[in-house]
C-alpha cells in the first residue's frame, strides 16, 4: 500500500484536507504580520501582487489537468467495473444454450465468482491487495469451456460468445484491480503541492492589505487547496473513501439463488 492509498483511507479525510492548510495558513498570516513592519509592507505587497496572477494562473492550469486526469481515470474505472459486470450477465445467460449439465456447472461458477467479489474480494481491492480466489473460479470456466464438445450450429454461435466474455471477464477484473492500487504519479503531487504552498506564500506578501481583509483572502486560498487536495485523493482511489464505487452493478444481475 503506498502512502497516498493509506491517506485516501484515513476517517475524516475531508477535514483533514481542509482543516490543515487553513492551520498552517493561519500561522503563516500570523507569522507574517508580526514580522513585516508596517511601514515595509507596501513593497512587499507591491512585489506579491506583481507575481501572484501568473503563480495562481500556474497552479489553475497544473490543478485543472490533474484533476481532469483523475476525473477520467475514474469514470474508466466505472466503466470497466459494468463491462465486467456485463461479461458476467452474458456467461451466465448463454449457458443455457450448452448442455444441462455445462449449463449448471458454469451457471454455479458465475454465482460463484459474484459471491466472490461482493462478500470478500472487493474488501481486498478497498485495500489495494489482490486475491486469486475469482482468479481460480475464472480458471475453472475457462477448463470447462475448453473441454466442451460443440454439438450444433446453435452452440458453436454461443460457445464463441462465451469465450469473448470470458476474456472480456478476466480483462477487465485486472484493470479492476490494476485501478484499486495505482496512485497519481509523484512528480505531479510534488508540483502540484509545490505551486499550491507557493501561492499561498506569496499571498502572505499581500500585507498591506487590512488584517481581516488578508486573512480572508488567505484561508480562502488554503481552503480551495485542501478541497482540490481532497478530490484528488478520493477520485484516484475509486474503491475507498468518499467517492467509492459500490457493486450494484455485479448485485443486480438477476442470478437465482445467490445468497
Amino acid at each position: 500500500m503506498n502512502v497516498e492509498h493509506y491517506v485516501a483511507t484515513l476517517p475524516g479525510l475531508f477535514w483533514i484536507c481542509l482543516i490543515a492548510p487553513v492551520f498552517f495558513a493561519l500561522i503563516g498570516i500570523y507569522i507574517a504580520r508580526k514580522l513585516i513592519e508596517p511601514h515595509k509592507r507596501n513593497p512587499h505587497h507591491d512585489i506579491a501582487h506583481a507575481i501572484l496572477g501568473p503563480v495562481a494562473t500556474i497552479f489553475g492550469i497544473l490543478g485543472a489537468f490533474i484533476v481532469a486526469t483523475v476525473w477520467h481515470q475514474y469514470e474508466d474505472t466505472s466503466l470497466n467495473l459494468h463491462e465486467e459486470s456485463n461479461a458476467l450477465r452474458s456467461l451466465y445467460f448463454d449457458a443455457e444454450a450448452l448442455g444441462p449439465e455445462y449449463t449448471k456447472q458454469v451457471q454455479t461458477l458465475c454465482k460463484n465468482y459474484r459471491e466472490a467479489i461482493i462478500t470478500y474480494e472487493w474488501k481486498i481491492v478497498q485495500q489495494g491487495r489482490d486475491t486469486l480466489l475469482a482468479d481460480a473460479i475464472i480458471a475453472k470456466l475457462s477448463k470447462l469451456y475448453l473441454l466442451y464438445p460443440i454439438n450444433s450450429a446453435k452452440e458453436s454461435i454461443y460457445f464463441k460468445q462465451s469465450i469473448d466474455n470470458l476474456t472480456k471477464l478476466r480483462k477487465y477484473r485486472e484493470l479492476r484491480i490494476e485501478d484499486s492500487c495505482t496512485g497519481l504519479l509523484p512528480l505531479l503531487w510534488i508540483l502540484f503541492l509545490l505551486a499550491g504552498t507557493t501561492l499561498v506564500l506569496v499571498s502572505l506578501l499581500m500585507i498591506s492589505s487590512p488584517g481581516k481583509t488578508h486573512g480572508a483572502m488567505v484561508v480562502l486560498l488554503a481552503m480551495l487547496i485542501g478541497i482540490m487536495t481532497f478530490a484528488i485523493i478520493s477520485l484516484d482511489f475509486p474503491f475507498s473513501g468518499f467517492t467509492k464505487l459500490s457493486t450494484i452493478p455485479l448485485e443486480n444481475i438477476p442470478m437465482d439463488a445467490l445468497r
